[in-house]
């Protein structure tokens, strides 16, 4: 397992046994760091052939408007065209964080894209291995 660690407000792990990665997000990371979080996911992404990502919300504040639009607009193409296509995303009970994940996860095209919300981590992980 290859762990990275993004700032204070992001882990990355990779899970050679789903394989997945796991991106655990804490707080709110300013924007560089989470458009970096979230570049480095895309590395991973490409260095180990994944194509499903686990994303903890679960320690997480709503991410600004503009880091929302940038990873919906610019990085979601870029995680596409590696073959990104299949997402687990664990929330909380702060229903502000949950509205917007769901608003993130809406725009994407559910025909190039599949995604799930769970609150329990291994029922997510366990999703994740039979897509």
């Amino acid at each position: 397992m290859e762990t990275v660690v993004v700032g204070k407000h992001c882990r990355i792990d990779v899970l050679v046994e789903v394989p997945c990665l796991k991106i655990k997000w804490v707080g709110l990371p300013p924007s560089d760091e989470f458009r970096k979080g979230c570049n480095t996911a895309l590395e991973l992404m490409r260095k180990h052939a994944i194509v499903k990502v686990l994303t903890d919300n679960t320690e997480a504040k709503v991410f600004g408007v503009e880091d929302q639009r940038w990873l919906n607009e610019e990085w979601l193409p870029r995680a596409q065209a590696i073959g990104y296509r299949c997402s687990a995303v664990l929330v909380q009970n702060d229903p502000f964080v949950t509205f917007a994940v769901k608003n993130i996860m809406a725009k994407r095209d559910p025909k190039k894209f599949t995604s799930r919300f769970f609150t329990n981590e291994q029922e997510a992980l366990e999703w994740l291995k039979t897509i």
